[in-house]
């Protein structure tokens, strides 16, 4: 358990120093915006090379479109010309007309061989024709079945050329100099009769479906970009990859091929640009991510370098200035923590610059002038302090002589009256035993409130004094209930009151007489009963 709250105060214990503070705070400001730019970048960069990638493939198979629909457009043009010659052999009559046109298709197939350069061309003919049975350019239309020619072909005549995929065609030896078994891409157009159904005539004209492959392994000669020539039933015609040769696609990625149309789209990790052919074929480019992944190795290599460079100077940058601005705030806790009284202005020369100009200091050399100024503020408060402490020793002295003056007074007319008794001077014996009450209870009853009783003997003794020194009898009497007596009111409240009275009240001072004997009432009562 102790092992346990040891590790757990570590970090605690680490952080709680100012310079692990800051410099955590400076890796963490210029380590996270690091990442965050190398991201960034690099997701940036990785969508500018994908863009790269894809446009380049789309260039590319725009390229290969063009090149694939003019080499259909020549078959096209091939079988518009025999559409023409077969019209006018099924018109010719006369067996002179119909061997000159005879002629002049093979002139044609000849002519088209070397500049076109078809695999093969088939030309199907009635049985009863004459040259049904030449077994070279012409066959009987009873032998179309051996040509493997889909059903759906025979079934869908006219003018309009049908193309369909055929495997393994095996050609004359005489027409094909290499005589091999080859894939061919073929376009037929069958003529029939309108009213029997029966067909009247047909043609064939066969590619090398390898012609295209070549092509497609020479622009994608990376076999992690795969392109084919794909046709409407899902059957792989060419591909720049032989193991898809005469492959089928599955209908579910057939029908997403088919149904998006000439676009970039996306599936799973592979992206497909699709164009369709001039025969109705799509052209498909396929560009897996993992291709687009491998080609920014050299982009993720070049971020990680420069990160790993930038990182060890940034961590260097970043304890040299934690350094240097925890030096002076550690300086400014050291001198805090060992504050003292008094101390002398030498243990603050660390905390205030001495070679810099007042304007260029910043809020920590701020706080150490104010620190400075503080100190020097609680050394005169302290200087304050010790002279108002011998002050109030003084004033406590003089306190006591203040204290001890009236009773050296009342010794003194004590002795002074005893003096003048002694002589028989009763008045001024009286005078002087008044004045010596009037100033006992006045000065030496300490506090702040005294009784009436004592209140009411201060203010006869004034009474007393002034009668005995105008040598006239002034009325004074006072009502006050015996219970009140004891009550406290606040000392010397009556006594001026009594004064103004006589001084005010009938115009009496010290060189006047009374015109009227003043007569002065003093009533006591509780206003509140309990």
């Amino acid at each position: 358990m102790k092992h346990s709250k040891k590790g757990s105060r570590g970090p605690r214990l680490y952080f709680s120093h100012f310079q692990n503070r800051i410099l955590c705070a400076f890796l963490l400001c210029t380590l996270i915006p690091i990442f965050i730019i190398g991201g960034i970048s690099y997701a940036v960069s990785y969508n500018i090379a994908k863009d790269k990638i894809l446009n380049a493939s789309i260039s590319a198979d725009a390229q290969l479109h063009t090149q694939f629909d003019n080499r259909l457009q020549q078959v096209e043009n091939i079988a518009d010309t025999l559409q023409y010659n077969m019209y006018n052999l099924m018109q010719a009559d006369a067996p002179m007309d119909t061997l000159a046109m005879l002629s002049e298709i093979r002139s044609n197939l000849s002519m088209f061989k070397t500049s076109f350069d078809p695999a093969y061309i088939n030309i199907f003919l009635p049985d009863e024709h004459m040259a049904s049975s030449e077994s070279l350019y012409f066959f009987p239309v009873s032998k179309l079945s051996d040509f493997q020619i889909p059903k759906e072909v025979l079934e869908n005549p006219g003018t309009s050329s049908v193309w369909f995929y055929q495997d393994l065609l095996s050609v004359p030896f005489l027409v094909n100099n290499s005589y091999h078994i080859t894939n061919s891409v073929s376009c037929c157009r069958v003529l029939k009769h309108p009213g029997t159904d029966s067909i009247k005539y047909a043609y064939i004209i066969y590619l090398d479906a390898s012609e295209f492959s070549s092509i497609l392994q020479e622009i994608f000669h990376d076999n992690q970009i795969t392109s084919y020539i794909l046709t409407d039933n899902g059957k792989i015609v060419a591909s720049n990859n032989p193991s898809l040769l005469s492959a089928s696609l599955d209908e579910e990625k057939l029908d997403f091929l088919y149904n998006k149309g000439d676009s970039l789209k996306k599936r799973a990790h592979t992206n497909y640009h699709t164009t369709t052919l001039r025969n109705g074929w799509l052209q498909v480019t396929e560009i897996p991510d993992s291709y687009i992944m491998q080609n920014t190795h050299i982009l993720i290599k070049s971020i990680l370098l420069t990160i790993l460079i930038s990182l060890p100077l940034t961590i260097l940058v970043v304890v040299l200035i934690s350094k240097n601005l925890t030096r002076r705030i550690k300086t400014l806790s050291r001198a805090m923590e060992t504050l003292q009284l008094d101390a002398s202005d030498t243990n603050m020369k660390a905390l205030v610059p001495q070679d810099r100009a007042p304007e260029t200091f910043d809020e920590i050399d701020k706080l150490g002038i104010t620190f400075e100024k503080m100190q020097h503020s609680l050394n005169d408060n302290l200087q304050s302090i010790l002279e108002l402490s011998l002050t109030e020793e003084r004033l406590k002295y003089q306190l006591l002589q203040s204290q001890i003056n009236p009773h050296f007074l009342y010794n003194t007319l004590e002795y002074i009256n005893m003096e003048v008794y002694s002589n028989h001077n009763k008045n001024a014996s009286m005078m002087i035993q008044n004045l010596a009450d009037f100033m006992r209870i006045g000065l030496n009853f300490g506090g702040e409130l005294i009784s009436i009783s004592k209140e009411l003997a201060h203010v006869q003794a004034y009474v007393n004094i002034m009668n005995y020194r105008f040598s006239h009898k002034i009325c004074f009497t006072s009502d006050i209930p015996k219970e009140l007596l004891s009550y406290e009111i606040l000392k010397i409240i009556l006594q001026p009151l009594v004064e103004n009275s006589i001084r005010h009240g009938f115009g009496l001072d010290n060189s006047s007489s009374y015109l009227d004997v003043p007569s002065i009432k003093i009533e006591v009562y509780r206003d509140d009963p309990w």
